[in-house]
């Protein structure tokens, strides 16, 4: 259970340190004199970190194991942090940005990998849904820090206080946490496991993608493109990531009751049917298909994660975790970007049914998947009963 308790910690940490950036830019750009579009260059920093470390997450693990891998990467969160809150100059906050993606990656990509050895899918959603929980909490933290002190500063530096204890946490548990001890196996996939492994590349690329676009677009196409106030497309968008972050929450709570293949059926339905409300739009009311499609895209990520051992085997699906999540965060901007190449060429009213081709693609590879590689998904729980309890 401390495991566990550890692990939500982690997952908190991310959320907030993501979640505060956007409210402290305004600030931090003053200080440092930048454009406003420099907030994309920080963006980049940090997403060269993170796409570096759980890239190669695989070939550091041989070497590492889980527990050093995840005790470096939340103490570079640390130093990463510490960077925002104490940077006299530009270059060391750039700098920081990139440490923070290193750290982020190799945390991100090791507690999705131990949950998959060792959590059940109720408890790899409740992990998920911490994440919802920090990305809240990190817009208020950097506001009270402004409204206090009219600087980002003390927000990041609660931030790093925060972050120490938790990486003090985990590294305490150094040889507790599943995977710890490097792996020794071949580098390459066997034979028999590379279609699946492509598969569930292709399927975090995807839904990653979805879930984000969905997000990112949804404003834009109720305000420009439905002529909705900015107060109402404002709270819609936020229903919609409160109801993926309830939703996971809910598995949390039942997720161990249903198997991982039932869950990722009816995750796939829901989602299509709320994208597919919300591009019809019925009676003016397709706002309603945000929250189902929030819901729908739950329990996803989570579940994928939990069936990666089953599909690939216990020693590669470490290092396959690495190229799932490099994946993801790719899908995260590639998917997003499409749709605004789609939206400029055809107008805002485009970005509904794009938004409806990508989840049904999604589907589809997901069917295709179920088709085409062994076994499919577990259903049972992936630690197997001869193991010690890890959490």
């Amino acid at each position: 259970m401390r495991g566990l308790i550890v692990a939500l910690s982690a997952f908190v940490m991310l959320g907030l340190i993501d979640g505060g950036l956007g409210v402290a830019w305004p600030s931090m750009r003053e200080f440092f004199d930048r454009g406003v579009a420099e907030l994309g260059l920080l963006l980049a920093f940090g997403s060269v970190g993170y796409l570096t470390a759980s890239a190669g997450y695989g070939r550091l693990h041989r070497r590492w194991g889980t527990g050093a891998l995840l005790g470096i990467g939340s103490t570079l969160l640390f130093v990463g942090v510490t960077g925002f809150a104490l940077g006299p100059a530009w270059g060391v906050v750039a700098g920081s940005a990139v440490l923070l993606g290193l750290g982020g990656g190799l945390v991100d990509t090791g507690m999705n990998a131990h949950a998959a050895l060792a959590f059940d899918v109720g408890s790899i959603n409740l992990l998920h849904a911490c994440y919802g929980v920090g990305a809240t909490l990190g817009p208020v933290v950097i506001t009270l820090s402004l409204v206090a002190s009219d600087s980002w500063r003390w927000g990041y530096a609660a931030m790093a206080v925060l972050q120490v204890l938790t990486a003090a946490a985990v590294w305490s548990r150094k040889s507790r946490w599943a995977g710890s001890e490097p792996d020794l196996a071949s580098e390459g996939p066997g034979t028999g496991v590379r279609a699946p492994l492509l598969f569930l590349v292709v399927l975090f690329f995807l839904y990653t993608g979805v879930e984000v676009g969905v997000g990112q677009w949804a404003f834009t196409l109720l305000s420009e493109g439905r002529g909705m106030s900015t107060a109402s497309a404002g709270v819609w968008v936020a229903i919609y990531w409160g109801g993926l972050t309830v939703g996971r929450f809910g598995f949390g709570l039942v997720g161990d009751r249903l198997t991982p293949s039932r869950i990722l059926n009816g995750s796939m339905v829901v989602s299509v049917a709320g994208i597919g409300w919300l591009w019809m739009d019925p009676g003016g009311l397709g706002v309603l298909g945000l929250p189902v499609a929030g819901l729908g895209f739950a329990a996803v990520f989570p579940t994928l994660v939990s069936v990666t051992p089953a599909r690939l085997g216990r020693v590669r699906s470490t290092k396959a975790m690495g190229y799932q999540l490099a994946a993801a965060n790719l899908g995260a901007a590639a998917v997003p970007w499409v749709l605004g190449l789609i939206a400029e060429s055809r107008g805002v009213a485009s970005l509904a049914p794009g938004m409806f081709i990508a989840s049904v693609a999604l589907t589809v590879v997901y069917l295709a998947s179920e088709r085409f590689t062994s076994g499919g998904p577990a259903t049972t729980a992936q630690r197997s009963p001869d193991e010690p309890d890890q959490v």
